[in-house]
């Protein structure tokens, strides 16, 4: 099965550490945003990929391709971010009339994807919210999906659609992405994937909803935060490390190549390869791979790869390859 992920956007709200990161690549709970979504579609019967890639696209590519030997993986780059249907429409050549999902690459979830994709019709994944007025949002006829509307102003429906989509054909999907492009009709200066479902729907196409359990946002530092906790909660993640004279308080996930020496570590703490972390106290905080703490108390932190720290107690938000005395 075919799944497609955009994964183009530079991730402005996470800066410093997507200044030489690709957010889908920032680490929590144990694996990269990415690898969380393709565990979830791999486990659904996914076997081929389509990365839609711009912003470092070369380095989420070279990651999957070293990651996820097993998959086919295919990539094409979007060089105008003029909206989701554009993004998914490049994915045309490598899409053929077997079921297709479309997956957000910013989306973190728990949902059952394998009932979904065996209902036999195109699926739409939804999650009642408060104010519906940030998302796209479907309104129902009994199990149907009667229409769709990009983040309506006023008040048509709780349900939110929250970046999951499976497709019967993906070459339906195509068709209504380039018959809306073709038109040149943008809602809100962009191409959204809501009106090239509209057009499916208007077609006589079947479109129902399936619930998600969990939907994690990953938009900002403290929402990673957040995300890191719950996964980490669910058991998300690996608790092996080279520990020497320190206590690991869970949840937290520190990876088997990680070096704990006179440390407390936890909870909700996930640790990288390569790191060594000696005389210091660390909790619900993400640190990349290679990263050096030294007489350091941190929380609520998130620091990149190949990131060096000596100091006192501190609260850091920090890209790759600094090097920070506090």
């Amino acid at each position: 099965m075919h799944a497609i992920i955009p994964v183009a956007g530079k991730g402005t709200r996470m800066r410093p550490l997507t200044w030489s990161t690709p957010k889908v690549l920032i680490r929590l709970a144990g694996n990269t945003m990415l690898g969380h979504i393709l565990d979830e579609l791999i486990a659904a019967g996914v076997d081929h990929v389509t990365l839609i890639v711009g912003y470092l696209g070369e380095e989420v590519v070279r990651w999957t391709r070293e990651n996820y030997s097993g998959l086919k993986l295919d990539h094409m780059v979007q060089e105008r971010m003029d909206g989701l249907a554009s993004a998914i429409s490049l994915a045309d050549p490598v899409t053929d009339d077997s079921p297709t999902l479309v997956v957000l690459g910013d989306t973190l979830f728990s949902a059952d994807l394998s009932s979904a994709v065996s209902s036999g019709r195109n699926m739409i994944a939804v999650r009642k919210v408060e104010d519906p007025r940030r998302f796209g949002v479907v309104l129902m006829d009994g199990d149907r999906v009667s229409r769709l509307v990009e983040k309506p102003q006023e008040f048509l429906s709780d349900l939110a659609i929250v970046g999951i989509y499976v497709f019967r054909s993906g070459r339906k999907l195509m068709r209504a992405a380039t018959r809306l492009i073709g038109t040149g009709r943008k809602t809100r200066g962009e191409f959204q994937l809501t009106d090239a479902m509209q057009i499916m729907l208007d077609e006589g196409e079947d479109f129902g909803v399936f619930q998600v359990e969990g939907w994690y946002d990953c938009g900002k530092p403290e929402t990673i935060l957040s995300t890191n906790r719950i996964l980490l909660e669910m058991g998300r993640g690996r608790t092996s490390a080279r520990m020497r004279d320190s206590v690991m308080i869970p949840p937290v996930s520190i990876h088997p190549e990680a070096e704990i020496v006179s440390s407390v570590i936890g909870p909700h703490t996930s640790i990288a390869s390569g790191c060594r972390i000696e005389g210091s106290v660390i909790s619900d905080s993400i640190i990349g791979r290679g990263t050096t703490v030294n007489g350091a108390v941190l929380e609520g932190s998130i620091l990149g790869d190949d990131v060096s720290v000596t100091g006192r107690p501190a609260r850091l938000n920090a890209g790759s390859s600094c090097e920070i005395e506090i």
